[in-house]
């Protein structure tokens, strides 16, 4: 378990923190909400009912933010449904609380190293809303032929099923509003939205299966028994051909005015999909943010390394303490090769290790001893806090020498340091080195009185000078 306040490794079984001393009790009920809530999405979603299994996935994590089980799988169901940024988006949320042994990583991956699909699924989106905007507008056979485009790119886009059959309820043709809510039904099976349309069509249809409330079922039923005479005069009927030439006339003015335009408008947009220059331009400019980003970046690293030359340029070495400068110049060097790298990749370990081998009072030089002093500020609280790191997770793996060796160098590089000093004596107690105990829980009792770790340290020293 990790502690919430400063994000320690702890052992499940214990109530309050090691490092910081926090009470666990009622995060450990926030957690075990949070984990019942997430089981409750899964079984949910095992049985396609994704639309349960969004409400208890989003309880979940609003008990736990960083449960990335839970947003990892809200991001599946959002995938699932057809909402590709949607889930895209939870799953980076996910990789940026917990940056590896991730399984965001692989869905994301998997998503990215896919042109092709990934290329459809921002076709079937750009589509639905110009589909949407159509329906909108009042152009419902448009909106129909953009929405069959949409589901081909994208069969389990769930929205779009809804409009197709929002829009074939409006003709009257309930038959396919039903085919195309029933496969958005197959993907989630307690969609409220699917049920409401299916119910509103089964509440217009219901009135036409009533005969008590159909008044043409009493002629049916009257002409069912009256006879009817099988002679019939032949006459000729002009009717049927005029009727025939007005269909012809209809169908070439319907064909002239909704056939012709949207076949040029769907050429257009084909070219338009063809070379998207919007979406080119925006990675254009995203690609020359990033790299503006990099070139300050590396100006002010090549600043940084300017002015320390400068600094190595104007001291002044004395031909018989050419040796003691050694160290000097290795750990600038060591520095230098550090500030080459990204922020996130910098190791100062090395660094200290060779600064912490420098004596200052023999080296007679303002300028250098000034160099050592802006190179320690930063290298050794990163480095301190590595060691300390270290010498914790191995004290709390029983480890205890291997975690003196690392407590004591992170006290070295940071005396201010309580915990460090703290964790030295309990690492001595529990060897049951009482001397050594007792004399590191006497510094955090004299030099740290202010600090949490004075009462523990006072009680804990009655047991090894009793």
């Amino acid at each position: 378990m990790i502690c919430p306040n400063c994000g320690s490794n702890m052992s499940d079984k214990k109530t309050r923190c090691d490092r910081c001393g926090t009470d666990m009790t009622i995060y450990r009920r926030i957690y075990r909400a949070s984990n019942e809530h997430y089981n409750n999405g899964l079984a949910r979603a095992k049985v396609r009912d994704l639309s349960g299994a969004i409400i208890a996935l989003k309880n979940s994590l609003e008990l736990n933010k960083m449960n990335t089980k839970a947003r990892n799988l809200l991001g599946l169901i959002y995938f699932e449904m057809g909402e590709t940024v949607a889930a895209l988006s939870e799953w980076v949320i996910s990789r940026h609380f917990q940056p590896e042994d991730n399984d965001a990583d692989e869905y994301i991956n998997k998503v990215q190293s896919n042109p092709t699909k990934l290329d459809a699924l921002n076709q079937a989106i750009k589509r639905y809303n110009t589909a949407l905007t159509l329906a909108k507008q009042g152009s419902g056979d448009l909106s129909i032929i953009q929405l069959k485009k949409v589901v081909n790119l994208n069969p389990r886009f769930i929205r779009a099923y809804h409009l197709l059959a929002l829009l074939h309820m409006q003709l009257k043709d309930n038959e396919k509003a039903k085919k195309y809510l029933s496969k958005a039904l197959k993907i989630d099976v307690s969609n409220t939205t699917t049920l409401r349309y299916l119910k509103e069509i089964n509440e217009q249809e219901a009135p036409s299966k009533d005969p008590d409330s159909n008044p043409e079922a009493e002629t049916t039923g009257v002409s069912a028994i009256m006879p009817i005479s099988s002679y019939r005069e032949d006459k000729p009927n002009i009717m049927l051909f005029v009727n025939l030439v007005i269909g012809v006339i209809i169908g070439l003015a319907v064909m002239a005015v909704l056939v012709l335009p949207t076949i040029k408008k769907n050429q257009s947009n084909q070219n338009q999909d063809t070379v998207d220059y919007g979406t080119i331009s925006a990675q254009l400019e995203e690609k020359d943010h990033t790299i503006a980003n990099l070139q300050t970046d590396l100006a002010n690293q090549k600043k940084q390394v300017e002015e320390l030359q400068a600094q190595i340029d104007n001291i002044e070495i004395p031909e018989d303490k050419t040796g003691l400068f050694d160290p000097v110049f290795q750990a600038v060097q060591l520095y230098l090769a550090e500030l080459k790298k990204s922020e996130r990749n910098r190791d100062y370990d090395a660094v200290a290790d060779v600064l912490l081998t420098i004596e200052d009072s023999k080296l007679d030089n303002s300028n250098v001893q000034a160099l050592l002093a802006d190179i320690r500020a930063v290298a050794y609280p990163e480095a301190a806090k590595k060691h300390y790191d270290k010498g914790h997770d191995l004290y709390s793996a029983k480890k205890y020498e291997e975690a003196l060796v690392e407590l004591k160098k992170a006290m070295a590089l940071d005396p201010t340091d309580e915990d460090a000093v703290y964790f030295i004596a309990r690492s001595y107690h529990r060897m049951d080195d009482k001397e050594n105990a007792a004399l590191y829980y006497n510094i955090v009792i004299t030099d740290f009185s202010d600090s949490d770790r004075y009462s523990d340290a006072k009680d804990f020293l009655k047991q090894v000078t009793e």
